[in-house]
């Protein structure tokens, strides 16, 4: 099996360290009175496979892009943990689609407030196409993603996807999938470290 050293590995945010669709279906449902099942979310374009007016649907991405750190955005059972023992041994990288990395900073200090500043690193692409060159000048040579197509254009430069498995990531692909953030911890080489 491998094991992935601690600085050469980053993740992406909504979907593998944060809860965010889940979130997404709540507020639809509670504020819009839209039925989705989680489940039911099976493309990453996920306006595709739901049923929702965009103004709507708009209104609440809004809301989980820029105020994270005000409303119930969880973070996945174990992803704080596990990024708490990596800062300790290398600042952990974050590298997402959102436009803007200061949110989820402020996310990081109300769900993680014993990590010292800068251990965290989130850079905010604002396409999911523009990591890659990002990942590459950071030397990343794994990198945790739940959007296949993200994966696809990484694999063939010489960056390791891995898969956060979710409903939007389930059809074929050939790349290693984790189910939750033992698995990533399974992955990651410890031994000596934190």
């Amino acid at each position: 099996m491998m094991k992935i050293p601690a600085q050469e590995i980053a993740f992406d945010f909504d979907g593998v360290v944060a809860d965010t669709f889940r979130l997404f279906v709540e507020i639809a449902r509670t504020d819009y009175h839209v039925s989705i099942e989680y489940e039911d979310i099976t493309d990453y374009d996920f306006l595709k496979v739901i049923k929702m007016e965009l103004d709507d649907a708009i209104k609440i991405i809004d809301t989980i892009t820029y105020l994270p750190h005000e409303i119930d955005l969880l973070p996945n059972l174990g992803a704080m943990e596990v990024l708490s023992r990596l800062a300790r041994i290398s600042p952990v990288l974050l590298v997402t689609a959102r436009p803007v990395a200061e949110p989820l900073e402020r996310w990081f200090k109300r769900h993680a407030p014993k990590l010292p500043p800068g251990h965290i690193r989130i850079i905010a692409t604002g396409t999911n196409t523009a990591k890659l060159e990002i990942l590459q000048e950071e030397g990343v040579r794994y990198f945790i993603e739940d959007r296949v197509d993200t994966c696809h254009l990484l694999a063939p430069e010489g960056i390791t996807p891995i898969i956060y498995d979710q409903p939007w990531n389930r059809k074929d692909h050939s790349f290693l999938t984790v189910k939750s953030w033992d698995d990533i911890s399974s992955l990651i080489n410890w031994n000596g470290m934190g």
